[in-house]
């Protein structure tokens, strides 16, 4: 049997959003092409979705009332309780070592990515817990890439103690807040193969339209993609500029 068809919704969106990582990863290896005022607008960027996710959730929760279980809006009810308050914590980190979300001016694809998120956080409960899974699963490589940027603007701030907060919460994060929501959505996939079209009630699981949550996890991971590409390409154009000027 071709590898393809054995693999389960999990492990294609898993494939997809690993191309979208690696990509990204690439480009933000070396660091030190650039400059501090543009890994700091990264992280006030990266705020934006922080800021936003509560939202986002809320939003899922109330739409996977609509399943024929509760299962999926008990997890979700979960996650949006554990990420409330955090993006204050994120805004007092960057304060302290002196990055004033106040000064930040709008960044459209920022702007249209988290419209996107958002249109998607409200579509069909299926749709919905698709996405949902594609950026729990992205935000485990986000914080990984942000606890790196973190450092590094600590390290050439010379901000000691004052940075610790900000490490602490990309940490707080990766020692089991993403992972957990990330495996506890995904075991409403599991086993679910990309060419089903509805699978049906069984225990827990709510019936789910296959190929709706697959569209949707898809949409989520390529409105991802623009989003950072966006965000990167305007980093190394800040970073050319002040090299061009210093």
């Amino acid at each position: 049997m071709p590898e393809e068809i054995t693999k389960d919704i999990v492990a294609v969106v898993d494939q997809k959003n690993q191309q979208f990582f690696d990509n990204a990863k690439a480009q933000l290896v070396d660091l030190s092409q650039y400059s501090t005022q543009a890994l700091e607008w990264l992280m006030m960027e990266h705020f934006q979705f922080s800021y936003a996710n509560v939202e986002f959730l809320a939003d899922a929760v109330k739409v996977t009332t609509a399943f024929d279980t509760d299962a999926v809006k008990k997890e979700l009810i979960r996650n949006h309780g554990e990420e409330s308050g955090h993006a204050a914590i994120y805004r007092d980190a960057l304060k302290r070592i002196n990055v004033d979300l106040d000064t930040r001016v709008e960044f459209a694809p920022t702007t249209q990515f988290l419209k996107t998120i958002s249109m998607l956080s409200n579509k069909d409960p299926s749709t919905v817990l698709g996405s949902m899974f594609a950026t729990e699963t992205a935000a485990i490589f986000e914080h990984q890439v942000f606890r790196e940027v973190s450092k590094e603007v600590i390290k050439r701030g010379n901000w000691g103690e004052q940075g610790e907060k900000l490490v602490w919460f990309h940490d707080m994060h990766l020692a089991g807040v993403e992972q957990s929501h990330r495996d506890e959505l995904g075991i409403f996939l599991r086993g679910l193969s990309p060419d089903q079209t509805i699978a049906p009630q069984e225990g827990d699981r709510p019936t789910i339209d296959v190929q709706q949550a697959l569209k949707g996890a898809y949409q989520a991971v390529e409105t991802m993609v623009v989003w950072w590409n966006a965000m990167i390409a305007e980093a190394q154009a800040m970073s050319k500029m002040h090299t061009a000027t210093a």
